[in-house]
């Protein structure tokens, strides 16, 4: 059975100090790996120049640079576009996803299934407090949304071209990249690796950066949150209704004193239950109104390797 091509779609924004490691790396698992797309998301620093010094080197090194920062979800998506081979493997570019750990998630694949995804175990001096906050990130997640997110499954993962043709079909903006994977379904495992401690850079996700991917990810996937606001607002309406009724029995059995702290409470009480809903409903609305502007994912500003196909 003859060997099967790769190709590997790297997303990088400033990790010029990964690059030379990564490639000598992916190089070691001695795969039969067709391509190398790397797609620059905006780097402010020289991660496409060293890259385009390798591609004159390696033809199998591609890229894509984008003409702004638009995502780490759209970089992976432009690098998937434009990938060739019978698989293709996703990866972030900071070594953080060992390109070790590949020849092990493809003898898994080569079992029968579809989607191998790397599930962290843990990380190299990882700290407990964001083990604490992952986790909890997640679960939060999986009670939102209706599609599962497996816990620290992230964007590593090697599949089939059935798959590939799937992903693309998606045409929507707010993109989440991960739930795609879950929603599609076929034959899917994981396997397990740790990550090691990070050389050169820092994690482009911060607080803001995993709250807003949590949150177009329970938007994209789910009317949960929706549904929630309505069971909390039938519950306060009722719980309203009833003190309703205690205050006009009250009143007639002359055992009302006025209070000002009482009706405060309520009134603010009311309120933020208003807000929060209200709050929900705009994050649909705004999801809403970027799908309907059918503005594209991305721009791209240069192209290497790619120009011929």
């Amino acid at each position: 059975m003859p060997s099967l091509s790769i190709s590997v779609v790297i997303p990088v924004c400033n990790e010029a100090g990964n690059i030379d490691d990564l490639l000598f790396e992916l190089n070691r698992t001695g795969l039969n790996i067709r391509e190398m797309i790397f797609v620059d998301d905006g780097s402010q620093d020289d991660t496409l120049s060293l890259i385009c010094g390798q591609a004159e080197k390696d033809k199998r090194i591609k890229a894509i640079s984008f003409s702004r920062n638009f995502g780490h979800q759209a970089a992976l998506l432009a690098g998937m576009r434009v990938a060739k081979s019978d698989l293709t493997v996703i990866m972030d570019g900071d070594l953080q996803h060992p390109p070790s750990v590949i020849p092990i998630m493809l003898a898994k694949l080569q079992e029968g299934y579809d989607i191998v995804s790397a599930k962290r175990v843990n990380s190299e001096n990882e700290v407990a407090l964001k083990r604490w906050s992952s986790s909890f990130y997640y679960r939060l997640i999986n009670f939102i949304a209706d599609t599962n997110i497996e816990e620290n499954v992230a964007d590593f993962r090697i599949f089939n071209r059935k798959v590939l043709s799937s992903i693309l079909e998606f045409r929507e903006r707010e993109v989440f990249v991960r739930g795609l994977f879950s929603w599609i379904g076929f034959r899917n495992t994981t396997v397990p690796f740790t990550a090691p401690p990070r050389k050169n850079g820092k994690s482009k996700y911060s607080w803001s950066s995993m709250i807003s991917l949590g949150l177009k990810g329970a938007v994209s996937f789910s009317f949960k949150p929706l549904r929630i606001s309505l069971l909390i607002g039938l519950v306060v309406s009722l719980v309203a209704f009833g003190f309703g009724i205690f205050s006009i029995i009250s009143y007639y059995e002359n055992k009302t004193v006025p209070g000002w702290t009482s009706m405060i409470t309520a009134v603010m009480f009311m309120g933020g239950i208003q807000l929060l809903v209200l709050g929900l409903m705009g994050e649909y609305i705004s999801s809403l109104f970027t799908e309907v502007k059918q503005r594209p994912l991305f721009i791209i500003d240069r192209k290497v390797n790619l120009d011929d196909e």
